[in-house]
């Protein structure tokens, strides 16, 4: 009884945050699941190639990878807030001026490399340490509520971006997109993004000891601190999953539009399948979600980042069969939208809260990297070989190394009675 009045206590004080993260989380995506839909109009307007045109997203990611850490140690300091509602309006007008770009491909780079400097104020570590510092009990299922940002921007963005471009080309289609999805999450950034470690350090700064997380009772900054956790093997396993799935999960998945479209599929068609992935990856995130609270996480992100294999194969075994790459697309789906929970929550349950900015902030620097990567690599093995089958191949070896790292991470620490609590 007194487990399930700590864990609707939880949720009745931090649903808000847990939709504000969610909120975040859609508007951090909504670059990376739109991206495919501008490459094909881009090449025929300018003659870029696919790689030099995957190379402005590279610049978003590259920065981000870079200011990742000190970006979570500025969050530890500040807290969620300061970053997340200012910066869900600078990128949203930021996303806009893409439309700007001219036949120089400096301008399209530039460009980007100036979003990249919005995006670093919504990056995912923003709405994880939001919800590792509302959430304890139900933590798993908190990210996965939280991380179906994605999965709806991946469902109706793909579609929205490509609707744009197709009425009123793709330089408005940049504006229309980053306003119409900065209109929706502003607002409930603004009413709802109030997290635990936004209210634990104002109580810091007031002279308390420490915030609790509301009636759960236990402090919502706990912990190892940097240096403690840089001396857990953990730390680089995570770091190195995170790393390696990324590079082949999301070379693969923003550019879904033009390899559907390299195996004879419309685009339209490709699109709707695209929007598919997003379906599927809400449903794989509360599944995975619950799951975490319940069983071994370790055992459950090892199956998890398995999933894309099987995509994989049917796209390789079955180019250009529509019910085929529906199937595969819903499995990867399922699998990416589980895997940035998974990586939130086994930071938080290895490390704690305490520095989860910091060190959150390090595995979102290589996911920024990992998504800089893969984009371009994929991009640039079409560009070579005039098909994606060699990219796809690629990803198998990825995703299986990803998944012994995940199985073999070890038990995590117990902060409520070992003594480690700070």
């Amino acid at each position: 009884m007194a487990e399930q009045a700590r864990t609707q206590s939880e949720w009745a004080t931090g649903w808000k945050v847990a939709v504000a993260a969610m909120a975040g989380f859609s508007l951090s995506a909504t670059f990376t699941f739109t991206f495919g839909a501008f490459i094909e109009p881009l090449e025929a307007e300018f003659g870029w190639s696919r790689g030099d045109i995957a190379l402005g997203m590279s610049m978003i990611t590259l920065v981000g990878a870079l200011l990742s850490p000190p970006i979570g140690m500025l969050v530890d300091r500040w807290g969620p807030r300061r970053f997340g509602v200012p910066g869900a309006l600078v990128f949203a007008a930021g996303f806009g001026t893409l439309g700007l770009t001219t036949g120089n491909i400096l301008v399209w780079w530039g460009l980007w490399f100036l979003l990249a400097f919005a995006f670093i104020m919504i990056k995912p570590l923003i709405w994880s340490t939001a919800v590792a510092s509302t959430f304890d009990k139900q933590r798993g299922l908190a990210f996965a509520v939280a991380m179906c940002g994605n999965g709806i921007a991946s469902t109706f963005t793909p579609s929205l971006a490509t609707w744009a471009i197709a009425d009123y080309g793709w330089r408005l289609a940049f504006p229309i997109v980053g306003g119409i999805v900065g209109l929706i999450t502003f607002p409930i950034l603004f009413f709802f993004l109030h997290s635990g470690a936004d209210k634990a350090l104002a109580k810091n700064k007031q002279g308390a000891v420490a915030a609790t997380a509301g009636e759960a009772g236990k402090p919502a900054l706990y912990g190892l601190t940097t240096g403690e956790a840089l001396r857990k093997a953990a730390f680089y396993k995570i770091g190195l999953a995170a790393f390696l799935f990324t590079v082949a999960a999301i070379g693969l998945v923003p550019n879904m539009i033009p390899i559907l479209s390299s195996f004879d599929i419309s685009r339209t068609e490709a699109a709707a399948i695209a929007g598919v992935a997003g379906i599927s990856s809400i449903v794989g995130r509360l599944v995975t979600g619950v799951l975490l609270d319940r069983f071994n996480p370790n055992i459950i992100a090892g199956f998890v980042v398995l999933l894309p294999v099987v995509s994989c194969l049917l796209l390789l075994g079955s180019p250009g069969n529509v019910p085929v790459a529906v199937l595969a697309a819903v499995v990867i789906g399922v699998a990416l939208g589980s895997e940035v929970d998974v990586i939130a929550f086994l930071t938080a349950r290895q490390f704690g809260t305490l520095r989860y900015g910091t060190i959150f902030g390090v595995m979102s620097g290589l996911w920024a990297l990992a998504t800089a990567t893969g984009p371009f690599l994929v991009n640039r093995s079409y560009d070579v070989t005039g098909s994606y089958v060699l990219a796809i191949e690629s990803a198998i070896p990825l995703f299986l190394v990803t998944s012994l790292l995940l199985f073999t991470l070890g038990r995590a620490p117990d902060f409520g009675r070992s003594g480690s609590v700070h």
